[in-house]
């Protein structure tokens, strides 16, 4: 007993100074002109070795390495952002934007895949495991320059109040079709990486769940959601509300799609359509306030809490960091630019989305991470990745207001979330 009692006060303390420290650097974020999500983002590297470690390697530890604990939550956090993220997706929208989103997000995607291929290919040999597994260094770069981060974009558009608008659900669809390319990418290059070739069985079984698992969603999912919401309805149980079931059906679609072998953002994502038409605006309102609240800021601290950035800082690496960095950008708005060429977008709307969809977020990070944890990437190189991943972010929302700011008025729609 008292063991348990040791480690749940460990566990509360690190978890009080992830979540302060995360609105508190919120609050300064929102105070200077930026987005909240920034200062959550940045809150790792502050209570990581680079900083408090420092100032305070006692309180470091609380946090450093992550707690299995605070990373479930952190977890939990992402599911829930990206059930919220589906909340807000009108697919009437969608559906009178197919083309400009498939066009927007192929470019988005193909540019900065190819310059960041184009990149790792031509890097230094210092900055690799193994001179001879440089195909599969290259396709790991290409894959982490190329990916948008759903989760950051979700929350710069709610805290600019821009997700109802028409550029914001664009910007919301074509990240999400990016990122869902992004991880079948990834696991051609996780194949390239283990085997030293591309495996088609593998590949064509995660092609034939990802069909399989949306395809169900469209037809069976409204039907059982339906049904489960008339329940609920007839129910007296106060703890049986809409809030409770739009968390357990993220859950639940988050599971089943693991259990295919995707990514759980993706079931959380499907989730979030489909109960969003059922969704009053109290549940709604609730189910916000604890996600953007509570977990949101967990996944964005905890992100950055894995992160020693104390080996960028050398001349030649903040060079190579630099050159990154600029293929990055550089490759998300020439990419959305080709696309936007195929639409009947304006240029304030075409540089809208190039700012929304340049944001990599911890996605990047994720994809970084299993690069480490295969030995294709270095700590170096890793480093650099995540500070891209960084800069992205925090440059988003200044510039995202601004291109905002010069979008003609229009009149935002009402959705069943009950925002204004």
């Amino acid at each position: 007993m008292v063991g348990e009692s040791a480690t749940l006060l460990v566990f509360l303390a690190g978890l009080t100074l992830v979540l302060a420290t995360a609105h508190a650097l919120g609050a300064v974020a929102d105070r200077l002109g930026f987005a909240p999500v920034v200062g959550e983002l940045l809150t790792g590297l502050v209570l990581g070795p680079a900083v408090l470690g420092v100032l305070a390697p006692r309180l470091t530890a609380l946090v450093v390495p992550v707690p299995d604990r605070l990373a479930a939550l952190a977890s939990l956090g992402l599911v829930l952002l990206l059930v919220l993220a589906g909340t807000e997706v009108d697919v009437a929208t969608l559906r009178r934007h197919v083309g400009p989103t498939v066009a927007l997000a192929a470019g988005a995607s193909v540019v900065p895949f190819v310059l960041g291929f184009a990149l790792g290919w031509t890097l230094p040999e210092s900055y690799l495991v193994d001179p001879e597994q440089r195909l599969s260094f290259a396709l790991f770069l290409a894959t982490a320059l190329s990916i948008s981060a759903v989760p950051v974009a979700v929350r710069v558009l709610v805290d600019l109040d821009a997700m109802d608008r028409a550029v914001g659900q664009l910007t919301l669809s074509a990240a999400v079709v990016i990122d869902a390319a992004g991880w079948v990418a990834l696991t051609v290059v996780s194949d390239v990486a283990r085997q030293g070739h591309v495996t088609a069985s593998a590949l064509g079984r995660t092609v034939l769940a990802l069909v399989g698992f949306v395809a169900l969603a469209v037809v069976a999912g409204p039907r059982i959601v339906e049904r489960a919401f008339d329940v609920v309805a007839r129910a007296r149980s106060p703890a049986l509300t809409g809030f409770s079931l739009v968390v357990i059906t993220g859950f639940a679609a988050a599971t089943a799609s693991l259990a295919l072998g995707l990514e759980a953002v993706l079931g959380a994502f499907v989730a979030g359509v489909l109960v969003r038409d059922r969704l009053s605006g109290e549940s709604a309102r609730v189910f916000q306030v604890v996600t953007l609240g509570l977990f949101a800021p967990l996944f964005f601290a905890t992100a950055g809490l894995r992160v020693d950035l104390s080996g960028v800082f050398t001349v030649e690496t903040l060079l190579v960091g630099g050159v990154t960095l600029a293929v990055a950008v550089l490759g998300k708005f020439l990419g959305v630019a080709l696309g936007a060429a195929f639409t009947d977008l304006s240029r304030a709307e075409t540089v809208c989305l190039a700012v929304g969809l340049n944001a990599r977020g911890a996605m990047e990070i994720v994809v970084a991470a299993l690069g480490l944890s295969l030995g294709i990437l270095t700590p170096t190189l890793y480093s650099v990745v995540v500070l891209v991943a960084i800069v992205t972010s925090v440059m988003t929302p200044p510039l995202l207001r601004r291109a905002l700011s010069r979008l003609p008025e229009e009149v935002p729609s009402t959705g069943p979330h009950g925002q204004e």
